[in-house]
């Protein structure tokens, strides 16, 4: 008999150990997608050349780190296109936080990369 009620027992909080953690991982924080209004049209890589010169360039130029020169139009537009270049400035799982050694980009840079980018890279 006293097996029987420890082994009912150990079912139930087994079953509701295992029901709060899917309870928790129903909170868990939900990957956002971004809401940055791009709906200027014209931006240029004239734009986020700046950027790129203040955080970047320190190590993506001449060669640069990563095989990506960020002096070079065709590099920064190539490392745009693979998703590492707001993948990395975004600080998202799975690339890299850039710029290295620095906090994370102040937002209106990233928001101004990320429209460069969905408004077709210009040059």
């Amino acid at each position: 008999m006293k097996k029987i009620f420890f082994l009912a027992a150990t079912v139930a909080i087994t079953s509701a150990a295992c029901k709060s953690s899917k309870e928790v991982s129903k909170t868990e924080t939900p990957v956002v997608k971004s809401t940055v209004d791009c709906s200027v049209s014209g931006l240029t890589y004239a734009a986020i050349k700046p950027i790129l010169e203040k955080h970047c360039n320190n190590c993506h130029s001449d060669g640069g780190a990563g095989g990506l020169d960020f002096t070079v139009f065709a590099d920064v537009k190539k490392a745009a296109q693979k998703g590492e270049l707001l993948g990395t400035i975004k600080h998202e799982r799975g690339f890299p936080r850039m710029p290295a050694n620095e906090l994370q980009l102040e937002q209106a840079s990233i928001d101004k990369i990320e429209c460069w980018i969905k408004n077709g890279m210009k040059e």
